[in-house]
């Protein structure tokens, strides 16, 4: 049956500590290369235990038997590569790299690495026919010595596909034999046990099972899409009956799968090890009734999967300060070696930026478990949907009541706890549960639900009139409700419940109004909206997109935020201060990686609706804006160099406003701009504010990213942008107010735009 449970951590313990019930005991630091992959391998001969380390320049060979005094026993050069993967057979190393450097066997029982072959072609021996590889994304070696190769091209453009090339390595162990191979469709990373093949093919987001028992002709058993649709890893339990996978994307779970019938595949779990932090989930391993994964920015985590329908996390180190969903930090990690010393691999340390070898001590332990079932005290019918949350844990699990009103949670660490059940409509019930590891404790809770009524009130001017067609919205963590007010300014909510409420109202022409308010059955609210303009994008007061770019378009929601080397690029929410979290940005939602969703191969253009600002006053103009550019030049485009440009209209007549671009100081991040219009352009009955981007590199394309929030117009100055006293750098062009280039000023009004991306405006007089 299926279950979500989200895992909260909150950020004042996450981000306060580098480890819970995980010990570093030891590491290894390569400072000029950064690292990949990590497998482990121990000497038959004398049972130590080595890492084996992929780095960016080659392949290395660790001793971590002595896990405080880890030493390098041999480095292989090899073509330089972000990408290279590790297994063994016997005493065999094998490499896949990216690079067209084929495969790398190595001898490990010549620990100074002078022994080792790069292959490209194998031959199936029985009738002659041979595949050709020079790269590959990953390789899986099985119990058998058969190896399968994941994601393989060849430098001369042929065969195969990129699904898996099955290798004979039991047979010879340094000229494998070719047996066959499964192209449905292109393998990320994979794993095989028992002739059965468990495939992440990632650009399809699909978990496969495929039966390789006969090697020339594999067949599909199953599919499931996976949740993030991204699917880069799976790995199977030790019974056989589940498989757990990662989607290598921003904020994704680690699922669990029931696979006891293959054709109706059943997802029974997923977790989060840190939900909201951004960070991307790479690689795991199902160690007993364990789950150890690399996650970039979050580390080594482990995970409880005793009971696959209720995943617990036992254990956490954070090797990497920084966060985010950045490629940074632990690539990998190896649970399996007798010591019981788990081994990690690290991209870049966060200090330093250096491949390392990360060492730790096992200190968790199974988790304590709780379930029971949660129904309604008034007529005992199961409720589904509740939440739990146990009290005072440092990794507090939050998990939900299925259709059945069953509920199935826990934590890491034996205590007596409290544990809040709660549901919107119900009154919040905690109950004392004493919990032990290993142990299932069962807790049942009814609970009372609470008494609705209708709720009501009204808008209206600051002359006390009531204003129409006003919009809306009255929220909590537990409900949300839209209205919108009659023809007299009231407006009726049903089925409230008594609380703390949120209220927004807005309607184009007024300043939108929030604030908080305690509604009971007695309440009746009066807002008060004043005139003037005024949008944060909570509501849609049908603001226009226009513009031809393929992807990138503007977008009203909530921003998922990407950055490249430190450079934000799409804004990670909206601005503070406002009254909800929408802004228009070019993509909402990018999937944690930089130039996703962003604009492309032409422009997008934001309008909005028309404002009246011909009253005989001084009208003040003021939003903030937001643009990142670059990832210019490769495939043979040009250097980033796009803008975002803020225009404002009356109808006949439009002037810039704003010209931001790659040079400007404040790119990728939110920046406020006030403007005093009538120093502009003549004030009309029918304005208008333009916003376009554009990237126009078609060949090569840039990183292009805008965003745009908190608009408003007042009689006011507000925090006017003062131009004069900025460092404005060299002047790149002179324009008029109808947006002409000009070389010859005259007296007339005129905007000097700065390498800074600053405008000024002068009236020169010759």
């Amino acid at each position: 049956m299926k279950r979500i449970i989200l895992l909260i951590m909150l950020p004042s313990i996450m981000f306060g500590q580098t480890n819970f019930n995980l010990e570093l005991i030891g590491s290894y630091e390569w400072p000029t290369t950064e690292g990949s992959d990590i497998w482990g391998w121990v000497d038959p001969s004398n049972e130590s235990e080595y890492a084996l380390v992929g780095l960016n320049n080659g392949f290395a060979c660790v001793d971590v038997s002595d896990p405080a005094n880890p030493i390098q026993k041999f480095f292989i050069s090899d073509i330089n590569s972000t990408w290279r993967d590790v297994k063994t057979w016997g005493n065999y190393a094998y490499v896949t790299t990216e690079a067209d450097a084929g495969l790398l066997i190595v001898d490990l029982s010549d620990m100074t690495g002078a022994t080792y072959w790069h292959v490209s072609v194998f031959t199936n021996p029985s009738n002659g026919s041979s595949v050709e590889f020079t790269a590959a994304h990953n390789l899986f070696i099985d119990e058998n010595g058969i190896c399968y190769i994941f994601g393989a091209s060849s430098a001369s453009g042929g065969n195969p596909s990129g699904g898996a090339i099955f290798l004979d390595v039991a047979a010879n162990a340094i000229a494998p034999a070719y047996l066959g191979e499964w192209d449905d469709q292109y393998i990320h990373d994979g794993m095989v046990r028992g002739d059965t093949m468990y495939a992440g093919c990632i650009y399809a987001g699909e978990l496969f099972i495929v039966d390789v028992s006969n090697k020339n002709n594999p067949s599909t058993l199953g599919t499931t899409s996976t949740p993030n649709a991204f699917t880069h890893n799976a790995w199977v339990s030790n019974n056989g009956d589940f498989v757990f996978t990662t989607d290598e994307t921003s904020d994704a779970y680690l699922a669990a799968y029931d696979i006891t019938n293959c054709s109706n595949i059943q997802e029974v779990d997923r977790i989060q090890s840190n939900p909201g932090s951004l960070s991307i989930p790479h690689n795991a391993h199902v160690d007993g009734n364990f789950l150890i994964t690399s996650y970039y920015r979050d580390g080594t985590t482990v995970h409880d999967i005793t009971y696959p329908n209720n995943m617990i996390q036992v254990a956490y180190y954070d090797s990497y300060s920084g966060s985010g969903n950045g490629f940074d930090g632990c690539w990998g990690t190896y649970p399996f070696l007798p010591s019981g010393n788990i081994i990690s691999s690290e991209i870049n340390s966060s200090s330093n930026q250096s491949a390392q070898l990360m060492i730790y001590e096992r200190s968790f332990a199974q988790a304590c478990y709780i379930e029971g079932n949660i129904t309604d005290a008034s007529n005992g019918n199961n409720l589904s949907g509740a939440s739990i949350e146990i009290l005072n844990t440092v990794l507090l699990n939050n998990s939900s009541s299925n259709l059945l009103g069953e509920y199935f949670s826990g934590t890491a660490n034996a205590a007596t706890y409290d544990v809040v059940f709660s549901k919107p409509g119900y009154l919040n019930d905690t109950l004392s549960a004493n919990l032990d590891n290993g142990i299932i404790t069962v807790l049942d809770v009814a609970l009372q639900p609470l008494v609705s009524f209708n709720a009501g009130g009204m808008v209206v001017d600051i002359s006390g009139n009531g204003i129409s067609s006003v919009e809306i919205v009255i929220f909590n963590t537990d409900f949300t409700f839209n209205t919108t007010t009659d023809l007299n300014g009231n407006y009726t909510v049903n089925n409230m419940y008594e609380g703390n409420y949120e209220i927004i109202a807005g309607q184009w022409g007024y300043v939108t109004k929030c604030g908080n308010e305690y509604i009971s059955p007695s309440t009746i609210s009066t807002i008060t909206l004043e005139e003037g303009y005024y949008d944060d994008f909570t509501f849609d007061f049908n603001w226009t997109v226009n513009g031809v770019a393929s992807v990138g378009m503007w977008e009203r929601g909530l921003s998922e935020g990407t950055n490249n080397q430190g450079q934000d690029f799409n804004p990670d929410g909206d601005v503070n201060n406002d009254c909800m979290d929408f802004a228009y940005v070019t993509g909402l939602t990018a999937g944690g990686q930089t130039g996703s969703n962003d604009v492309d191969d032409a422009n997008t253009i934001l309008t909005s609706p028309i404002f009246d600002l011909s009253s005989n006053q001084t009208h003040y103009l003021s939003y903030y804006s937001w643009f990142s550019n670059g990832g210019g030049g490769w495939g043979g485009g040009s250097p980033a160099a796009d803008s975002l440009t803020v225009l404002i209209s009356n109808g006949s007549t439009t002037v810039i406003l704003e010209t931001m671009t790659a040079n400007s100081p404040d790119m990728g991040q939110w920046n406020s701009r006030s403007y005093d219009l009538g120093q502009y352009i003549a004030l009309t009955s029918t304005m208008q504010l333009v916003i376009e981007t554009a990237d126009w590199d078609v060949l090569g394309g840039h990183w292009v990213e805008g965003g745009f929030d908190k608009f408003s117009i007042t009689n006011a100055p507000n925090n006017i942008t003062d131009i004069s006293n900025q460092e404005k750098g060299k002047l790149i062009k002179i324009i008029d107010v109808l947006g002409r280039e000009v070389v010859n000023t005259k007296n007339s009004p005129l905007l000097y735009i700065y390498e800074n991306g600053s405008v000024e405006k002068k009236i020169l007089i010759k």
